[in-house]
């Protein structure tokens, strides 16, 4: 009788004394019983005793950086699946851990120390000659790990489910015509798995395989027609009518299914990792596709990594929420509460913050180019090297906020109190408007001076702005 083998690929170089108790606590065996060693060893090995080895290897380059593999014996009851294994292995290791998921070898899943998972799309790219190096260039949601890999949703991932489909199964020669129509509504009906999500081109695909079945459909024997009337009624009931505004269908030109899309819009967001954030961002969605107004209560969840591009989150409650890492690209963040919370990393860009509170918000590198931060509340705000290129913050509020590495170039202001703190590597090129003081200019050495009337804009004009500093009266005319 044959042992069990498993192969993973780690974020960080593996530890040998992590891997040990991981195994040990996985397999349910002593630890003494597991043997463990880098790849190619030979002395000092327990093989002979060992009920479950592991052999790893530290690679030198690439976004992965340990691959290993684990062999369990016969003796061994109940191996644990690789999933389950690989969860362990990253609580213990305190990193991702890979495993093989699916159809397609591109696809990973990752199992993550807090216990959560995600899914990611790696290649070999054959870089070292004596050595993998590792790229992982997609993850469904944005991983700190992972900085450079881009997130988004991946259609690979959805067909690593395939949906059960019995009534075509049930119809012979014809099953391929009822197929993907089927898949469409059993897909819908089981909530879109596995990560709740599915592409609009993806859906429109299908609607493609309808059209094809509608022409077939008068030739079709009377079963068929019959089972194709059963699965009609159930699209019916999972979608709603639209008159094809969702996915741009003209009624007067396109048959009715094309009016119609799911009840809940499973391509409006990707969620994040947290599983109780995704729950309640899972439920806004749900929410959201029954046109019932108002904001939503997000506050202190942990969002971070999510895909919520272009979402109206106008009037909503995101007090010390995680957004870190969030694409936020076109968001709608109208009068809502963001104080203290975390953004750090998010790519903000085009994004509305009109009347939006983010006093105590750290925007730390959040990329806010051409976003309209008008009015908005930035009291005490953390926006060290963020990127506001061209963005508008005609009477935002920055009191106390710090713009140290800051990139102001194009932005606009409009009778903004400016008590913000700089340095020199704050970037004002082109950045226009009226403003007063003070500011305060800080340098590498630790020491600060205050900038007031006119030596805010002496300075503001030799870093390329036009702005115009106002000042009104003694305090200024002091400096």
């Amino acid at each position: 009788m044959n042992g069990t083998a498993y192969g993973f690929l780690t974020a960080a170089a593996p530890a040998a004394d992590a891997l040990a108790r991981a195994l040990a606590q996985g397999f349910g065996v002593p630890a003494a019983r597991v043997d463990v060693a880098p790849e190619g060893t030979v002395d000092g090995r327990n093989r002979d005793t060992a009920l479950v080895t592991c052999e790893y290897e530290v690679l030198r380059a690439g976004d992965l950086r340990g691959m290993v593999h684990v062999y369990a014996t016969p003796a061994v009851a109940a191996p644990p699946a690789p999933e389950e294994l690989a969860a362990v292995l990253a609580r213990e290791s305190g990193t991702p851990v890979l495993v093989e998921w699916g159809r397609e070898p591109w696809i990973r899943k990752v199992l993550l120390p807090q216990g959560w998972a995600t899914y990611a799309a790696i290649e070999d790219l054959d870089i070292a000659k004596d050595q993998p190096w590792f790229r992982v260039y997609a993850t469904q949601a944005g991983l700190a790990a992972f900085p450079e890999a881009e997130v988004e949703g991946l259609p690979s991932v959805v067909h690593g489910v395939p949906p059960r489909t019995p009534v075509a199964d049930a119809l012979g020669e014809h099953r391929s015509l009822l197929h993907p129509w089927e898949a469409l509504i059993s897909r819908m009906a089981a909530g879109w798995p596995p990560a709740r999500w599915y592409d609009a081109d993806l859906y429109r695909a299908d609607l493609d395989a309808r059209d094809r079945l509608e022409a077939a459909l008068p030739a079709l024997p009377g079963p068929v027609r019959t089972a194709v009337a059963t699965l009609d009624a159930r699209f019916r009931e999972l979608t709603v009518d639209d008159a094809g505004e969702e996915l741009g269908a003209d009624p007067s030109s396109t048959p009715w299914y094309r009016h119609r899309r799911p009840a809940v819009l499973p391509w409006r967001v990707l969620l994040p990792v947290d599983p109780e954030a995704a729950h309640w961002l899972w439920k806004w969605v749900e929410d959201g596709a029954g046109g019932r107004p108002g904001g939503v209560d997000l506050s202190s969840l942990d969002l971070s990594g999510a895909d919520l591009s272009g979402a109206d989150l106008s009037s909503s409650l995101l007090c010390a929420a995680g957004l870190a890492r969030t694409r936020l690209a076109g968001t709608d963040f109208h009068r809502s509460h963001l104080q203290a919370a975390d953004l750090t990393g998010a790519d903000a860009t085009g994004a509305c913050f009109v009347r939006a509170d983010l006093d105590g918000a750290d925007l730390r590198g959040t990329v806010l180019d051409g976003a309209d931060l008008t009015r908005t509340d930035l009291y005490g705000a953390d926006a060290r090297g963020a990127r506001l290129r061209g963005a508008r913050l005609l009477g935002a509020t920055l009191l106390h906020t710090d713009l140290r590495g800051a990139d102001l170039t194009g932005a606009r202001l409009g009778e903004n109190t400016f008590e913000v703190t700089l340095d020199d590597t704050t970037v004002v090129t082109g950045l226009t408007g009226t403003l007063t003081g003070p500011a305060t200019l800080t340098t590498p050495a630790g020491t600060s001076r205050s900038l007031a009337g006119p030596s805010l804009e002496h300075w503001l004009r030799t870093g390329g702005s036009d702005a115009e500093v106002r000042w009104t009266g003694a305090r200024d005319a002091r400096d």
